[in-house]
C-alpha cells in the first residue's frame, strides 16, 4: 500500500483487521495493549495473537521468553472476555532471534502472518510490540506480504538520538534491517524521545482501575510488582506503558502526530543512517498522552 494512502486509512476511523505480535510477559505494557485491543471492537478486529521472543532478567533466553509470553496472552485474554478468548487464535513465535544471514526463523507465528495476509481481501495490519523476529521471518520467507500488509511497530528510539539501542530493536538487529529494507508499509513509534511522553504512575493507575474488576486488579498488581522487582520507589515513580500507543494508532489517531519521511537504515552497531532517497515511511514524532489514557482507563474499568 502507498504510504500516504496508509496514513489516510489510519486516520479515517474505520475498523482495521490486526494481528498482534507481543512479548507479553516481558514487562507490563503488553498486557495493557492486548486488553485495549480486545476492548476496542469499534476500531480493531483482533484476528490473532502471536507470542514474540524476549531475553532479559525475566527469561533464561528467547525461547523461554516466548513461552512465558504465550501463556500470559491466554491469561490476559480470559480476564478480558473468556468467550471472545476462545475465538481468537494464539500462536507460538520464534524460539531464537534472526541471525546475520537474515534467514527466516520458522514458527507458527511466522506462518500465521503469511497465511493471514496472503489470504485476506482487506489490508491486514501487523501490530508488533516486541522484537521483530516473527514479522521479519515472515517477510524473509514470503516477500510478497510486504505489498499487502501494513506494519505498526513500537521499536527503536527517536531519529535524533545518538543511538537506537532500544530493547525491542537491539535484540534483533538483523530482523529490524530486514523489515526496514523490505519496503513494507511501516509506521514506527519510537521509544525514547517520543513514546517516553506516555507516562503514568501507580497512584493514577490505582485511582482509575483498582477494584473495578478482576482484569483491572491484575493490571494494578503487575505494575506494583514491576516497581518492586526493579527496585523503584513508589514515591514520585512513573512508568511508560509503551505498547498501548500502537493500539492508539487505531483508536485515537488524532493523539499521535505522524509524518511521512524517508525511512532510515539501521546499522549493525544499532544506529540510524540516513538517505533522502530511501522509500518513505510513517513516523510518530509526538504523542498526546491524555486522550489515550482517558480512552484506555474508561474501557478497562467498564468492561
Amino acid at each position: 500500500m502507498n504510504t500516504y494512502d496508509a496514513l489516510r486509512e489510519l486516520r479515517n476511523g474505520e475498523r482495521k483487521k490486526i494481528i498482534l505480535d507481543t512479548d507479553c510477559f516481558n514487562e507490563v505494557d503488553d498486557q495493557f495493549a492486548l486488553a485495549y485491543a480486545m476492548l476496542s471492537p469499534e476500531s480493531v478486529e483482533l484476528l490473532s495473537v502471536n507470542a514474540a521472543p524476549f531475553h532479559n532478567r525475566r527469561s533464561s533466553g528467547p525461547k523461554e521468553g516466548m513461552e512465558k509470553s504465550y501463556n500470559e496472552i491466554f491469561k490476559i485474554m480470559k480476564l478480558v472476555d473468556p468467550v471472545l478468548a476462545e475465538k481468537i487464535p494464539v500462536y507460538r513465535g520464534s524460539e531464537r532471534f534472526m541471525t546475520a544471514d537474515k534467514q527466516p526463523v520458522e514458527s507458527e507465528a511466522c506462518d500465521n502472518i503469511i497465511n493471514t495476509v496472503m489470504n485476506s481481501d482487506e489490508t491486514v495490519y501487523i501490530v508488533a510490540i516486541g522484537a521483530i523476529t516473527n514479522v521479519a521471518s515472515a517477510v524473509a520467507k514470503c516477500p510478497e506480504i510486504a505489498d499487502k500488509a501494513v506494519l505498526v511497530w513500537l521499536g527503536g528510539h527517536a531519529l535524533e538520538r545518538p543511538d537506537t539501542k532500544e530493547f525491542n530493536l537491539k535484540q534483533d538487529i538483523p530482523g529490524t534491517q530486514v523489515v526496514f529494507d523490505s519496503g513494507i508499509t511501516l509506521l514506527q513509534i519510537p521509544c525514547d524521545g517520543v513514546c517516553s511522553q506516555f507516562i503514568t504512575s501507580v497512584p493514577e493507575v490505582n485511582y482509575y482501575l483498582s477494584g473495578k474488576n478482576e482484569l483491572c486488579d491484575y493490571l494494578c498488581k503487575i505494575i506494583g510488582s514491576y516497581a518492586s522487582e526493579y527496585n523503584q520507589s513508589d514515591y514520585g515513580w512513573s512508568k511508560v506503558i509503551w505498547d498501548v500507543t500502537t493500539i492508539a494508532a487505531f483508536t485515537c489517531p488524532a493523539a499521535e502526530e505522524t509524518v511521512v519521511i524517508p525511512r532510515p537504515y539501521v546499522t549493525s552497531d544499532c544506529r540510524y543512517a540516513f538517505d533522502g532517497a530511501r522509500a518513505p515511511y510513517m513516523y510518530v514524532r509526538k504523542i498526546k498522552r491524555d486522550p489515550i489514557y482517558a480512552d484506555l482507563f474508561r474501557k478497562l474499568s467498564s468492561k
